[in-house]
């Protein structure tokens, strides 16, 4: 019959459907009941050719998904763990352990007039430091003030000791000579001249608010005229001899010979002193270095009095899942408080063996149920270190982020996870009970003339229900599933195909097309 006639016939049927239903049933069951009884007495009677029934379907085409389904445990992605910022007492509380808080909100407050305490003592301290290097620097330049100006007093007083030691000699030997006389005396004017110099130069060099600086620096020119005038008769006094009493320039001379002696003695001494005075440079730098870790230390310590007077305020939504202080307690810095876990970044957390990490990934997406309620999330972490489980074997965690979690998540608890780890589309597909293996590989059996024939095939990814094809069967061929009686089958026995696809599976909805087969049926009866 063609498919047009059966639409016909099943159109027709329609319209004597409600005359023919009790009659229906009437005849369906003896006669599925006589079927039963035929096939039992066949099967049971001892004859080798009597062939055994068998379920058979086709080979459809079809979607295959691949999912695994596991459990695992609601946890957050995202915490934090809060810490004192610094020593306080606790003043108050706001929240208990499982409270659901809102970013922005104020979780906990500490002690403002004990934090303002600490703070003072802190900036003190960075001043106290300021001032202990400010000092330092101050009496360092002065002694190396001191050490410089004596070591420019040492030169000027070596230098004029070297010019009185050569005059003391010129005297010396010129008593007795004529020559050494006349040239006492110009040294005599020499040294007057460069005393008068030297006094200049030291009223130069120390000036008061009525020294006049240009007038004395003229003067200091004449002299200094003068004395190369003398240093130049001086020269030409090569057999000049004279005698005058060069005794008392000579005793003035050691005089002021021994005045610079004593003024080299102090200013060697000062320069003792200033030498030791004088912090080195590593020393100072020590001290700068000090200074500054003073006010490192301030700046941190301002930060975190900041953040005690700030208080701890949460910085998402969450829930408070540990609380580690009481009201009124001092706590030190670094001290735990309290831990908060999102609730708007969640995931399921599962352990997954080796053979699940074989078929996941990161970016699949799974389906999730949770207390009954219905989410979808995607695998976004596979852990790379197993640790065993309770029965020791190697575990791997893998969490599946929710992608829209709500109020009625609660972390903890269990949840279910359908993970779709392989799909293929408009692909070949038999019933999962019809693909057999034996040592050769994988097969369906195939009904050839009667006979039970074995079909190698190459199968792909399987859902609960189809496996996929790959190769070694066509659209619509007929393979067996099963045998009606849960008989063991093998290859080369006689077998009745009884197909699957189209029949009727026990308590399902008759379609109009059955129902027209089975009231024609019902008029053949009627009829005989």
């Amino acid at each position: 019959m063609s498919k047009g006639e059966n639409k016909a016939q099943n159109a027709e049927g329609v319209k004597r459907k409600s005359r023919r239903r009790k009659k229906r049933l009437k005849i369906i069951i003896p006669v599925v009941l006589v079927a039963v009884i035929l096939v039992a007495v066949k099967s049971f009677s001892g004859d080798e050719n009597t062939a055994i029934p068998v379920y058979t379907d086709l080979v459809s085409t079809g979607d295959i998904d691949t999912e695994l389904s596991v459990s695992g445990k609601v946890i957050a992605e995202e915490a934090v763990t809060f810490f004192a910022p610094a020593s306080a007492k606790v003043e108050g509380i706001e929240v208990s352990k499982g409270d659901v808080v809102k970013a922005g909100e104020v979780l906990l407050c500490f002690d403002e007039d004990a934090v303002a305490y600490a703070k003072q003592q802190s900036e003190l301290a960075v001043k106290i430091s300021s001032a202990d290097y400010n000092s330092n620097v101050q009496y360092n330049n002065e002694q190396k003030a001191k050490l410089a100006q004596a070591e420019a007093d040492i030169a000027e007083c070596e230098a004029q000791i070297d010019n009185y030691e050569k005059y003391i000699d010129d005297l010396t030997n010129g008593i007795t000579d004529m020559t050494a006389l006349e040239k006492s005396d110009l040294y005599a004017k020499k040294y007057s001249i460069e005393k008068e110099i030297n006094n200049y130069d030291l009223a130069l060099q120390f000036p008061t608010e009525e020294t006049d600086i240009e007038m004395l620096s003229a003067k200091k020119m004449e002299k200094q005229m003068e004395l190369n005038k003398v240093n130049d008769e001086l020269g030409l006094l090569a057999d000049y001899k004279t005698d005058y009493g060069w005794e008392d320039l000579l005793t003035q001379a050691k005089k002021d010979l021994a005045d610079y002696q004593e003024r080299l003695s102090e200013a060697k001494s000062i320069k003792s002193g200033a030498e030791s005075a004088v912090v080195n440079g590593n020393k100072l730098a020590g001290y700068e270095l000090n200074r500054t870790k003073s006010q490192l230390e301030g700046a941190d310590a301002e930060k975190k009095y900041e953040a005690v007077l700030n208080g701890v305020v949460a910085g998402f939504n969450g829930v408070i899942s540990d609380l580690n202080v009481v009201e009124g307690a001092s706590v030190q810095e670094g001290a735990q408080l309290m831990v908060l876990e999102s609730i708007d970044n969640v995931c399921v957390e599962f352990q997954a063996s080796k053979y699940a990490l074989e078929t996941l990934a990161l970016g699949q997406p799974a389906e999730i149920t949770i207390s009954g309620n219905d989410y979808t999330g995607t695998v976004t972490k596979i852990n790379h270190v197993a640790e065993a489980n309770s029965s020791g074997t190697p575990m791997v965690a893998v969490r599946v982020h929710i992608d829209n979690p709500d109020e009625n998540i609660f972390l903890g608890i269990d949840a279910k996870l359908k993970i779709l780890t392989a799909s293929e589309k408009g692909v070949l597909q038999v019933p999962v009970e019809a693909v057999n293996v034996d040592s050769q590989g994988q097969f369906c059996y195939v009904i050839d003339n009667g006979i039970l024939t074995k079909q190698y095939v190459t199968t792909g990814i399987s859902s609960e229900t189809y496996i996929q094809i790959k190769d070694g069967l066509t659209q619509n061929q007929e393979i067996v599933t099963t045998s009606v009686y849960g008989i063991g089958l093998d290859e080369g026995m006689a077998v009745t195909a009884m197909p699957v696809t189209g029949m009727p599976m026990a308590g399902a909805p008759v379609t109009d097309a059955e129902t027209a087969v089975q009231e024609d049926t019902e008029d053949r009866t009627d009829n005989g």
